[in-house]
């Protein structure tokens, strides 16, 4: 039984610790090519055992605690991984580009009181 414990809290400690882990490598600064390189493989190794596991917890039939350290593990992840792979994307200024989610008009365009005459 003590192994089985020990197996549990392994698996709790990758999905809880993994994203923030991953999370913290990225602010190790790498000017070089080589820098990086070396920078991006743990935080790659770790997300990825973190990904998995946490996508285990959430399909299992387990209870809803277990299920919400994988969603913690899968959203500090995704930041992540974003953090490190794509820092210039920005979704709100995607979706601006888009025609998506600006929410607002200036009031010429024929919708509102000023332009339905």
């Amino acid at each position: 039984m003590e192994s089985l414990a020990t197996i549990v809290a392994i698996i709790f400690m990758i999905a809880l610790l993994g994203g923030p882990t991953a999370y913290v490598l990225t602010y190790i600064p790498g000017e070089t090519l080589l820098a990086k390189i070396f920078r991006r493989i743990p935080i790659l190794i770790i997300t990825f055992l973190s990904i998995i596991i946490c996508t285990q917890l959430i399909f299992a039939a387990i209870p809803i605690m277990g299920k919400t350290v994988g969603i913690f593990g899968l959203v500090t992840n995704y930041f992540a991984i974003r953090r490190e792979f794509f820092p210039d994307f920005y979704l709100r200024k995607y979706l601006k580009g888009k025609g998506i989610g600006r929410g607002s008009s200036s009031g010429n365009d024929g919708h509102g009181p000023a332009g339905q005459q």
